[in-house]
């Protein structure tokens, strides 16, 4: 009966609502969340799959229609509207962990953080799990996310998190890549190693060997996460160009239609398909100002710096 019932309400969701666009809107945000919490988009009925979500975030169903219970979790985990939302607290308390975002469902990482922090899981609700993990990660359930705007131009240096190459790729395939190192501004952290953004491949062309023709691959990288989790646009602009230049990033440049003469020649095989693997890092930029909640963490990327030689001299050393 409750199996007849839930198909009942999810045919009455789709037949019942107003616009097309407004299914579409309420079913991505569903599979969104799913993906985002378990991983992987979940099966059965709308109103199971709802139920399911709200009892493992709050312990208890939401009032009012599909769409509006939708919603109302939508901003649990994204909102970031006068608190830190879900998704900003795990970043955060990943990060301070193992300085490094991983990017995967917040269910494996409260699992891994649970386990290791505390050698055992809990069966609370993912809030109380977060609020929990807070307070022995930061000494307080208050994670010292604070709000703050971002200029436009701030410089992040990313990598591709897939191989690509023009073999395989076709125009307006999406491209993952993510943050390569840590970028404070104010001192604040806001684009942490590890979380991802896409790019969207505007340009390919195979090689054709009889003719000596080379491979080419051309992406617009236009978004990346911020530390809150928000999707913020990016791209590559004159002072991203500068530092690829600077640091010689040829792999990198290439992505972007960026020709470094020589150096350029030399990575290009006549008649070959360009192939680029994962882990290839070249610069983007932010596209405007923008708001967004920073983690106070009592370092600054100069820091990483020093820690890294540090590391350095005592490999030597020994």
């Amino acid at each position: 009966m409750k199996k007849i019932l839930s198909a009942i309400l999810t045919l009455l969701f789709f037949c019942l609502s107003p616009v097309v666009s407004a299914e579409d809107s309420a079913t991505e945000k569903l599979i969104k969340m799913e993906r985002d919490t378990y991983g992987t988009e979940q099966p059965g009925a709308i109103l199971d799959r709802i139920n399911h979500l709200e009892k493992d975030y709050s312990g208890q169903n939401m009032r009012g229609n599909l769409n509006v219970r939708i919603d109302s979790v939508y901003e649990i985990l994204y909102g970031n509207i006068g608190t830190p939302s879900v998704l900003a607290k795990i970043n955060a308390i990943e990060w301070n962990a193992y300085n490094e975002v991983s990017g995967k469902s917040i269910q494996e990482r409260l699992t891994r953080l649970e386990r290791e922090i505390f050698g055992k899981n809990s069966t609370d609700t993912f809030i109380k799990r977060i609020d929990t993990l807070a307070k022995a990660s930061f000494g307080n359930e208050q994670i010292p996310l604070v709000e703050m705007q971002v200029s436009k131009d701030v410089l992040i240096k990313v990598a591709l998190a897939e191989n690509v190459g023009s073999r395989t790729l076709q125009e307006g395939d999406i491209v993952d890549i993510k943050v390569a190192e840590n970028v404070f501004f104010d001192g604040k952290l806001v684009f942490a190693k590890g979380l991802p953004g896409k790019g969207k491949v505007e340009k390919v062309r195979k090689a054709k060997g009889w003719t000596g023709r080379n491979g080419k691959v051309q992406i617009d990288f236009y978004t990346l996460n911020c530390i809150d989790g928000k999707n913020f646009e990016i791209y590559v602009g004159e002072e991203s160009k500068n530092e690829m230049k600077i640091q010689g990033m040829i792999q990198g440049a290439s992505l972007v239609g960026m020709n470094l003469n020589d150096d350029w020649n030399k990575f290009l095989v006549h008649g070959k398909n360009i192939e680029i693997s994962a882990g290839t890092e070249l610069y983007v930029q932010t596209e405007k100002t923008f708001n967004v909640y920073g983690l106070t963490t009592g370092k600054t990327d100069l820091d990483f710096v020093d820690d890294n030689v540090d590391d350095t001299d005592n490999d030597m050393a020994e």
